[in-house]
């Protein structure tokens, strides 16, 4: 089946390489054809249009992709430096001012194929739809947010913009959000790129070197530490510079330690640095977090089982949920969230009025979503919403999520039924004796429901943008 998806009031369905754009002409100023007709004049930032065409009150767009061309979205899985330099030259080519800016920043309507080659799908020339209502610089702001953030999707920050800003709590993030033109914006875009690359290649020539500049650090600490000692001694300095000189002394002790404690984690030599920071006097969480961050899950675990929870919102966040099933601990918790991914649906049905943990609930309930079994996901997260005891302890934006959940639950099973209803429509139609008049009446219905097929899968894809399920 095709892929669909949406930009504004446009629906895009994607077949391969070929993209077709439906407009619905009430969201048009189209009298003619001819209104739009120009849209088949090539613009060097933007992508031929195949054919255009206009039925049933609806105006059809249709695109090629050339094979080496990927959608942007796959950018967002790359390392920050990366991500800047698109950005960059994303700016520099400037495909608002080339569109007057009559066109969508979405990701489905962007593609790369290299930094410097940046290609827009859809463009208006005032008779189809655009962002209108979003000024040029924010909706740069909204395509930087929306790529850089790590978190979230542009068309979360399309809907959300602040209150997800307040959840990234990034400076960087912040500055771009407060930015006041495209020049303040290159600006911003040019220093943290420079940031960037340099981080990037220290971290490059860290790990290459890393205990042989340990080594010389060492010693250079070693010899200011001696210098100072015989400056605050042999010079005969007052009591307070004798306190600086004890203080400065102390700095550099703490800052070997780290120094330490860094080479040992990236050398991957963590039974050291679980030693250092025991010398420390860490925590026994602060060490199993680290561990965490290290790949050291069970030995993590170990130290501190109530870092359990952590390791398996890591394992989930960076699409590795499945090594949940090789962790060693037996735990209640760890055994119901094996349960979830090992997905026996009569066992789970039958575990779900056990479960207590709420972050357990949800993954439960997201689980039933995704194998397609509605009515114990409905269960779920209506047991959830009506939740009286304050055992979860739910807070507002915890119950809107569920809200969300609940409602994309009643459209996926309106649309199994549609589909159902639409299969059966096809045997019948099948089945029938060669009669014009009938099968002309089983058309009409099939189109009828698949109409109506589609607008529930539009309801369902705003949805999905909107609880961040687009993000999945």
């Amino acid at each position: 089946m095709k892929k669909i998806t949406m930009m504004d009031n446009l629906t895009l369905y994607i077949n391969k390489r070929e993209y077709k754009i439906e407009i619905d002409e009430k969201f048009t100023r189209v009298a003619s054809f001819e209104d739009i007709e120009d849209l088949e004049h090539s613009l060097p930032g933007f992508f031929d249009v195949e054919s255009i065409g206009r039925q049933n009150n609806k105006i059809y767009l249709v695109y090629d992709i050339p094979e080496e061309y990927e959608p942007i979205e796959k950018a967002k899985k790359y390392v920050s430096v990366i991500k800047l330099q698109l950005i960059k030259n994303f700016l520099s080519i400037d495909p608002l001012l080339e569109s007057e800016g009559m066109t969508y920043l979405d990701f489905n309507n962007i593609f790369f194929k290299s930094f410097k080659d940046i290609k827009i799908l859809y463009r208006s020339n005032g008779y189809l739809p655009y962002h209108k209502d979003i000024s040029t610089i924010d909706q740069y702001k909204l395509f930087i947010l929306g790529l850089y953030s790590n978190k979230y999707s542009y068309k979360r920050f399309l809907i959300n913009k602040d209150i997800l800003l307040r959840k990234e709590n990034d400076d960087f993030m912040y500055a771009v959000n407060a930015a006041t033109s495209i020049t303040d914006l290159r600006a911003l875009i040019d220093d943290k790129l420079e940031e960037e690359q340099t981080k990037f290649y220290e971290k490059a020539q860290f790990q290459e070197t890393s205990r042989k500049r340990g080594i010389k650090r060492k010693i250079l600490f070693g010899i200011i530490g001696v210098l100072l000692l015989l400056f605050a001694f042999v010079g005969g300095m007052k009591q307070i510079e004798k306190k600086m000189a004890n203080e400065f002394k102390q700095e550099l002790i703490d800052a070997e330690a780290e120094n330490d404690l860094i080479l040992a984690v990236s050398s991957g030599d963590t039974d050291q640095a679980v030693k250092l920071m025991e010398d420390k006097g860490e925590s026994s969480l602060e060490i199993a977090k680290m561990l965490l961050k290290a790949g050291k899950f069970d030995e993590a675990i170990a130290y501190d089982q109530d870092i359990e929870h952590d390791v398996v919102k890591h394992l989930y966040k960076i699409n590795q949920k499945e090594k949940i099933l090789d962790l060693k601990s037996e735990s209640t918790f760890l055994t119901y969230e094996k349960e979830i991914l090992e997905f026996d649906i009569d066992n789970l049905i039958a575990q779900a009025p056990l479960i207590e943990d709420k972050g357990t609930l949800k993954r439960l309930a997201l689980s039933f979503i995704e194998h397609d079994s509605y009515g114990p996901a409905k269960d779920v997260l209506e047991r959830m919403r009506n939740d009286n005891s304050e055992v979860y302890n739910f807070t507002k934006e915890e119950l809107k999520e569920i809200d969300g959940y609940i409602k994309k639950v009643d459209l996926e099973i309106e649309v199994k039924n549609l589909n159902d209803q639409i299969a059966n429509l096809k045997q019948e139609e099948n089945s029938l004796e060669p009669n014009e008049e009938d099968k002309l009446k089983k058309e009409e219905e099939i189109k009828v429901l698949e109409d109506k097929l589609v607008e529930v899968q539009k309801k369902i894809i705003k949805l999905d943008e909107e609880i961040g399920m687009d993000t999945r």
